[in-house]
């Protein structure tokens, strides 16, 4: 085989298997999008420790499953996008700096958290 076609194999082959990982968590784009979102955006303080605030905001990880927000709102897509968008309590809001369509990848991935 010529350098040019193995070059070109070794090529495809690294795509295939960079796209195959990406696949591997089972993700969808939206959720998968939405996680980075989220790590941008949100896991700065719910995730993270971080010692500038005061009060940490809570995780968020199965509050789709409690059917009760942190808060004690209702589990609800519209709750959380209402609160995303308009902020509640400390946290600020988000309309400024995420789309409708951020909004909606970071709920599709708010409810992979388990």
């Amino acid at each position: 085989m010529n350098r040019q076609v193995m070059g070109l194999l070794v090529l495809l082959s690294t795509v295939f298997a960079v796209a195959c990982s990406d696949r591997a968590d089972g993700l969808t784009d939206s959720e998968r999008n939405g996680k980075s979102l989220f790590i941008l955006n949100c896991a700065p303080c719910h995730e993270d420790s971080n010692p500038e605030l005061k009060v940490h905001p809570p995780r968020l990880n199965g509050m789709f499953s409690t059917g009760k927000l942190p808060s004690g709102e209702p589990a609800t897509d519209e709750q959380v996008r209402e609160t995303l968008v308009h902020g509640r309590g400390i946290m600020p809001a988000f309309d400024q700096r995420l789309t409708k369509d951020d909004v909606t990848d970071i709920l599709n991935y708010l409810h992979t958290l388990k």
